[in-house]
């Protein structure tokens, strides 16, 4: 009889008849079919197994974790001298940069450089580069003793290369092209130097004879106000450039979008001078009205007031109280508006609308010294000395290091019949302000206007130490018989 004696996970047939018999299934449906390829018959592993690929006891085979290990390597070394590189760039254009701020330009040129061979960022390293030689270039011209990285004729070669470069890649950057113009504008200052005067080539339109270097660093410079129109900083560099050229008309082109880019009069020097050209004050009007149209950062009484101001400023006081007017219905606590306003009335003399605008004024900012000064000077224009010195002292108060102050109260002391006060503070401002040759020299005017000498030898000595190449207090002192020393 056969039998199936079992064993480690399979049966281990013998017979003892001949022929094998099978052991019938569960159920008693018959016998079952023998193993099958893919039946593991036996302690011994399927073939499939023992042929695959990845066998080898589970392990990953020696040579492929050496080539890992090899690419790990590698990856961690390139990315470990990548970030070296990368911080000693940084580090030399750090150097490069407090060298800058020193006005060592040698060294931070050989800072910039050494970053830029490092692989530091190009585009902002030769931005440096091109920045340093142009304010060698600057210094030089105004004939300031500076040691430049480069002499003029190399600097600006080496600018050009530069900015070229930095063109070709971004071409829509203005402040390349306000570099570019620059570069051109001293270029042009360097062949002048070296050419000589035609004076059969003078003309009355100085733009007939302009350098090509000269008109190539306008052209750069519109290039760069058209790229960005609402930058007013390119228009007002426009504006400076064409003035010094002696062409208003193109001057007052550029004026007025640069005011109307950003309607602050304190951001165009040009409309702060005086005697300003009718041309750049029209101008400038036309910029203010311009800025209305377009939505702007600056609030619309703001800019009411600041065109007011500037009316007045050059002599338009009607159309500027029109103006200051207009700011305060929109702003009522408005400080400025109601102070140039409370200004505007004193000009025409408005007193009693003028003071109650400078009240106003005072109530708003309190520790403002200006309202005070200014009620001083519309008390004075009325002729009640007591109180125009109250408020002069009140400014004083609010501002005790303003020399202007310090004058104002005793001029008006002075008036009063209150010397020995008035005295007190001209010696005061003075003694507030030790190094001020306006205090000082007021100090000696007083004594002069009263005759007294005792002080003069103090006084005309300070000077001297001050300010030794004047002449004009040397003088005052000498025609009292003081000789200063």
């Amino acid at each position: 009889m056969d039998s199936c004696v079992p064993s480690w996970r399979a049966c281990s047939w013998r017979s003892t008849g001949g022929a094998p018999t099978w052991p019938a299934t569960v159920g008693g449906r018959g016998p079952s079919r023998g193993p099958g390829a893919n039946e593991i018959a036996g302690p011994r592993r399927a073939s499939y197994i023992e042929g695959s690929d990845t066998y080898d006891e589970g392990v990953i085979p020696m040579v492929r974790k050496f080539g890992l290990l090899l690419c790990c390597a590698i990856l961690l070394g390139s990315e470990s001298v990548y970030f070296a590189r990368r911080t000693a760039a940084g580090l030399f254009r750090l150097r490069g940069e407090r060298a800058f701020f020193r006005n060592d330009h040698e060294k931070s040129w050989d800072g910039y450089r050494r970053s830029l061979a490092l692989g530091g960022d190009r585009d902002r390293l030769e931005t440096d580069q091109a920045e340093l030689l142009l304010f060698g270039l600057d210094q030089s011209s105004t004939g300031a003793r500076v040691r430049p990285a480069l002499p003029p004729q190399e600097a600006v070669r080496v600018a050009f290369q530069l900015l070229a470069r930095r063109i070709s890649e971004t071409p829509y950057r203005a402040y390349d092209w306000a570099l570019v113009s620059d570069v051109y504008f001293h270029a042009a200052r360097l062949h002048r130097r070296e050419m000589p005067l035609d004076l059969s080539s003078l003309t009355d339109n100085p733009l007939d004879i302009l350098l090509p270097e000269e008109r190539l660093g306008l052209a750069a410079l519109q290039t760069a106000s058209r790229l960005e129109p609402n930058n007013y900083i390119y228009h007002d560099l426009l504006v400076e450039k064409f003035l010094e050229l002696g062409s208003v008309s193109r001057a007052a082109i550029y004026c007025r979008r640069s005011v109307a880019a950003n309607p602050v009069v304190g951001d165009h020097p040009y409309l702060l001078r005086p005697n300003l050209d009718p041309e750049l004050f029209e101008a400038a009007i036309q910029g203010f009205d311009d800025s209305r149209r377009v939505v702007s950062m600056i609030p619309r009484a703001v800019v009411d007031a600041d065109e007011g101001e500037f009316l007045r400023q050059n002599g338009q006081t009607e159309r500027a109280i029109e103006f200051l007017n207009q700011a305060l219905e929109r702003a009522p606590d408005l400080f400025d508006a109601r102070f140039d306003l409370g200004m505007a009335n004193y000009t025409l003399a408005r007193y009693d609308e003028a003071l109650r605008h400078l009240r106003e004024a005072s109530r708003r900012l309190p520790e403002a010294p200006g309202p005070h000064a200014y009620m001083g000077f519309v008390y004075m224009a009325k002729g009640d000395l007591p109180a125009a010195i109250d408020q002069f002292r009140t400014a004083r108060e609010k501002e005790p290091r303003d020399v202007g102050l310090f004058h104002t109260l005793g001029d008006a002391l002075e008036k009063a019949g209150q010397v020995g006060e008035a005295e007190r503070q001209y010696v005061a401002a003075a003694n507030v302000n030790p190094e001020s040759t306006e205090a000082w020299a007021a100090v000696l005017a007083f004594y002069t206007r009263h005759r007294d000498l005792r002080p003069f030898p103090e006084v005309c000595t300070r000077l001297r130490a001050m300010d030794p190449g004047v002449t004009l207090y040397q003088e005052q002192c000498a025609s009292l018989g003081l000789e200063v020393h």
